[in-house]
């Protein structure tokens, strides 16, 4: 079958798979796709062309039904969104991680085909982009079947970890039946769809879904393929053709905006931000504070049996899942909490405040590699200073990260700017050490403007140059460039975003945390957007907004812009995933971490007269807010203010257990760094509300005006 768009000629293969109690047919080709696909004609915008279609299934036997894309001849670039990006990194990465999209190798995780549910997707697409533009293909996640659908659990394969469960069935099991091979379960008429991709030039959808080759839990963690078919069910979606336009890959995120007019669907929350500075902020200085061991904690519980949260661990990192990713929203915390009447004994009582955490991070420098200690005291009796929770993944061990030491003096620097912008003052050591640090950096600096993944500790030399981290450091000099006029801080910023701005235009940006073995990941283009941004702010230049905007894009590729409909609790009634944003390819969960580039986000949609991204910002704050709420009602423990790091609006990553045994769309922990972003992003919205910052009337704040 040929399917014609804008000039572009694909072909296209149909195909069903019967699912029966002895199990499955197999693909086979349909010679008459007229009997499970309607295309409509095609739609032309500027610079995307689509073709509507329908794929149902009417058939006495449960089946799913895929439609098979060719791409045209040609080097081409797989990408499903948070899922695929071309073989997601497969010659730098560690075996037995997470998938790879290649035939090469012995690694379990090493396919030419995957498949996911395409929920598992930010937006439901498979696309392969080209020196054509890019080709996609959408699909409806989910469709509602005429009668129960049929799911099942495969039993082969090498398998690490069994974590498919009974759960699955969402409490309605049927009468559980099947071969040796599969366990079977009728699971209600919600029939969940998926997207693939396949070497060397496939990329399509189905009508029910297969994980295949396995279920991709999280990282090192394989499970038994699951799927599902149905006997009627239909599902709508395009056929994609953007063309290049001299955007390369960057063409994906015209269909990406185009999807998310259709999909969209806001959060809603009730609270206001200034309640959740309030319940944030009380959170950390109450329930996660340790006044045994001093110290801000994780802390963790296993409801219903056990619903007081207890420190799992001390966290003495000074940046990424610590220190400044907290010592700056609780100084802006403080200064708007004082604004209401309080003082700063009620505010902390016994916790320590953001100077105090930052006071600690200064004082943290190692005079032989002119950084940052990544710990401000070790962790165990081993007296490292370098060696935190990330060294037993044994990827950055014995050495400084930038992505410690990066996030840390980010952070360090916002807040000086943050206080000076509010006529106070910052300890005059913070901006020394900051100085110290990035001179280090920039004259450690590759010529084509590379910084170092990791340092060395006992000299000034770079460890290893390969990956992301780095560009934490660029926002850094941005803000060094601002504070002291210093040309030689914007130079440097200048050649980084360059050097970056390759990768994430290439939709390639890897190897930012260190515990996810250089997988691509979203949470360094975090650091790509705040520095194009603070460079567009301090010189307008056009080409850092165009910088800006890249980011923005990338980003776009992990952000959920629509609903999904998760299996358990505590996301399975009434939550909404719009707006959430995924980590890494590693790690297939929503994190708070993308809410810290909002601000950004609102910058751009003002610079440039674009709502999009200000939609995109909304979502994103309202996604947070209502995650808070969940608290304490139905996560079943905790206080509003609380927050995990983890939040599944699929199939992935469902590891937790309650005490009970039933699976939990969440994770019983209150992850500091979550609860920090969800902090930094409250504030800022408190702070930017069109009355407050039009009016610059801070006094609207206060009690009487609530």
């Amino acid at each position: 079958m040929k399917i014609f768009l804008q000039g572009i000629s694909l072909e296209a293969d149909l195909q069903i798979r019967e699912r029966t109690d002895n199990g499955s047919s197999g693909w086979i080709a349909v010679h008459d796709e007229n009997q499970f696909l309607e295309i409509g004609e095609a739609v032309e915008e500027e610079n995307l062309c689509y073709r509507p279609f329908r794929i149902y299934v009417n058939s006495r036997i449960p089946t799913q039904v895929r439609l098979y894309l060719h791409a045209p001849e040609g080097r081409i670039y797989h990408v499903i969104p948070a899922n695929i990006f071309g073989d997601n990194n497969a010659a730098t990465t560690h075996p037995g991680e997470f998938p790879h999209l290649t035939a090469e190798g012995e690694d379990l995780f090493n396919s030419p085909y995957w498949e996911f549910r395409a929920d598992r997707a930010p937006m439901p697409i498979s696309a392969v982009c080209g020196t054509f533009g890019t080709l996609a293909v959408s699909i409806d996640p989910y469709a509602m079947a005429e009668e129960p659908v049929l799911f099942g659990k495969e039993q082969t394969g090498p398998l690490l970890n069994e974590v498919i469960d009974k759960g699955f069935t969402n409490g309605n099991p049927g009468a559980a039946r099947g071969a040796d091979a599969s366990v079977l379960y009728d699971t209600g008429k919600l029939l969940h769809n998926g997207v693939f991709a396949s070497l060397p030039d496939g990329f399509g959808v189905t009508l029910g879904y297969t994980n295949d080759p396995f279920s991709f839990i999280n990282k090192r963690n394989p499970g038994s393929s699951t799927w599902q078919a149905a006997c009627r069910a239909s599902a709508e979606g395009r056929i994609y053709f953007a063309e290049e336009a001299d955007e390369g890959r960057r063409s994906i995120h015209r269909i990406i905006r185009r999807e998310y007019e259709d999909r969209r669907e806001k959060p809603s929350a009730r609270k206001k931000p200034l309640e959740a500075v309030r319940g944030i902020t009380e959170a950390f200085t109450r329930i996660n504070w340790s006044d045994n061991f001093h110290e801000y904690t994780n802390e963790n519980c296993l409801p219903p049996a056990d619903t007081c949260l207890k420190p799992w661990r001390q966290v003495l990192e000074i940046g990424w899942t610590g220190g400044g990713v907290l010592g700056y929203p609780l100084t802006v915390a403080e200064y708007i909490l004082k604004l209401q009447g309080m003082s700063k004994e009620k505010i902390f009582g016994s916790a320590l405040d953001g100077a105090g955490i930052f006071n600690r991070i200064a004082a943290s420098y190692n005079e032989r590699s002119g950084l940052l200690y990544d710990l401000v005291k070790p962790i165990d009796e081993s007296g490292s200073r370098l060696n935190g929770w990330w060294s037993g993944f044994g990827l950055a061990k014995d050495v400084h990260c930038s992505y410690n030491v990066g996030s840390a003096l980010h952070y360090m620097l916002k807040t000086i700017m943050f206080l000076q912008d509010h006529n106070l003052t910052s300890p005059p050591q913070w901006l020394d050490t900051a100085v110290k640090v990035m001179d280090t950096v920039i004259a450690l600096q590759r010529r084509d403007g590379a910084f170092g993944y990791t340092y060395r500790s006992d000299r000034k030399e770079v460890a290893d140059w390969d990956g992301f981290a780095g560009c934490w450091f660029i926002p850094c000099a941005a803000y060094l460039y601002h504070l002291t006029g210093k040309r030689k801080y914007q130079e440097a910023a200048h050649k980084a975003l360059k050097y970056y701005g390759a990768q994430v235009r290439a939709l390639h940006v890897y190897g930012t945390p260190m515990d996810t073995w250089k997988a691509v990941d979203q949470e360094g283009n975090l650091a790509y957007i705040r520095g194009a941004r603070l460079l567009h702010e301090y010189t307008g230049k056009q080409e850092y907004l165009t910088a800006l905007k890249d980011g923005a894009d990338y980003e776009m590729l992990w952000r959920y812009g629509y609903r999904t409909k998760p299996d358990f609790r505590p996301l399975n009634d009434g939550w909404n995933s719009c707006g959430g944003s995924v980590t890494s390819v590693s790690n297939p969960h929503i994190h708070p971490m993308g809410v810290i580039v909002d601000s950004d986000l609102y910058y751009l949609a003002k610079q440039i007269g674009d709502n999009y991204y200000r939609q995109r910002a909304e979502d994103s704050a309202a996604w947070l807010f209502q995650t808070l709420e969940l608290y304490p009602d139905k996560t079943g423990y905790g206080a509003y203010g609380v927050m995990s790091e983890r939040w599944c609006p699929s199939d992935g990553l469902v590891v937790q257990r309650d005490s009970e045994g039933k699976p939990y769309s969440s994770w019983f922990s209150f992850n500091l760094w979550a609860g920090a972003a969800a902090l930094e992003e409250a504030c800022e919205r408190t702070l930017m509300l069109d009355e407050v910052r039009d009016n610059k009337d801070l006094t609207l704040l206060q009690p009487a005006s609530l």
